[in-house]
């Protein structure tokens, strides 16, 4: 069994002097060009990559691309939704489903497990833990490990290609309680909830096409290249009623 990743005390409003894990959280401040936003991140790295590495020679994707999950070079991020939105850039394919996977860091748990079909393909795709009064939501102060798995060959799971991402649910911040959606992403950085910025700053960039923020935060988490590339908002959509636990 893992040990359960430190979760970072101001977070949590509790006194910032608190040992996880035997570690003392401190935060680090990645430059943020073209925005007015800061963008601070716990410095607290998770085992996985955020890109599909390298797969068997027959797959469904061209073998110089690559999936890869819209979260900070450590691979790990905070959220104060307990049903978070997780982003992901998916490349030209032939399959035709992917999988959205939900453990529980510490327990290995499984929290969630949905199937959705690829309705079209290279861009910027998004999936969410459902609130459908069935699922469960991310409790707080703990971390999850989630996983994009594009189905290449349904017989055979080796094919599939994955990326990986970590999560863990902190207190919400009072801060954006009466805040704006164009204050959203600015709040949200400051206070480190990377899947809150990023998810507030693309519906900003969805309903007032303004992409400044989206492109500070890519460019903050060397994800630059993926500037250009379209939101799909609705490019992955439910194949049929996904299993909660």
């Amino acid at each position: 069994m893992k040990s359960r990743l430190p979760l970072p005390s101001w977070a949590l409003s509790v006194s910032a002097g608190l040992l996880f894990g035997g570690s003392v959280l401190s935060l680090v401040s990645p430059a943020i060009a073209q925005s007015n936003i800061q963008l601070r991140l716990p410095d607290i790295s998770a085992p996985g990559n955020r890109e599909s590495g390298s797969t068997r020679s027959t797959t469904c994707i061209a073998p110089d691309e690559r999936l890869v999950a819209l979260v900070p070079e450590s691979n790990y991020g905070l959220t104060e939704s307990g049903y978070p939105t997780v982003y992901f850039y998916l490349p030209e394919t032939t399959a035709e489903h992917l999988k959205f996977v939900v453990l529980n860091e510490s327990s290995n748990e499984l929290i969630y497990e949905g199937r959705f079909k690829i309705d079209r393909s290279a861009g910027i795709a998004s999936v969410s833990l459902p609130e459908n009064g069935i699922q469960q939501p991310l409790a707080v102060g703990e971390a999850y490990v989630w996983y994009i798995s594009v189905i290449c060959d349904p017989a055979d799971p080796s094919a599939d290609v994955v990326a990986e991402g970590q999560i863990a649910r902190v207190e919400p911040l009072a801060t954006v309680t009466n805040a704006t959606a164009a204050e959203r992403p600015a709040l949200y950085a400051e206070a480190g909830l990377w899947y809150d910025a990023i998810a507030a700053s693309a519906q900003l960039k969805q309903d007032t096409e303004s992409p400044d923020d989206w492109n500070a935060l890519l460019d903050a988490v060397e994800l630059d290249d993926l500037i250009p590339a379209d939101l799909l908002s609705l490019s992955v959509l439910p194949e049929a009623a996904p299993m909660a636990l």
